[in-house]
């Protein structure tokens, strides 16, 4: 979720540093290669395309 900051002509430089201060720091991005091949589907991918593509004909 992201906040609003607003500036306008008369805010200061060391305000706007306050607030920028105040602001949450990011999160370390996830690493989602631990979770790779873990799961199971039962059905290759592209197997799966094709038969669902060919419900439609």
């Amino acid at each position: 979720m992201s906040k609003i900051i607003e500036v306008d002509k008369s805010t200061s430089r060391i305000k706007l540093d306050e607030a920028i201060k105040k602001l949450p720091k990011r999160k370390a991005p996830i690493n989602i290669d631990k979770y790779f091949g873990k799961i199971n589907f039962g059905i290759d991918g592209l197997t799966y395309q094709f038969e669902a593509r060919d419900e439609w004909r």
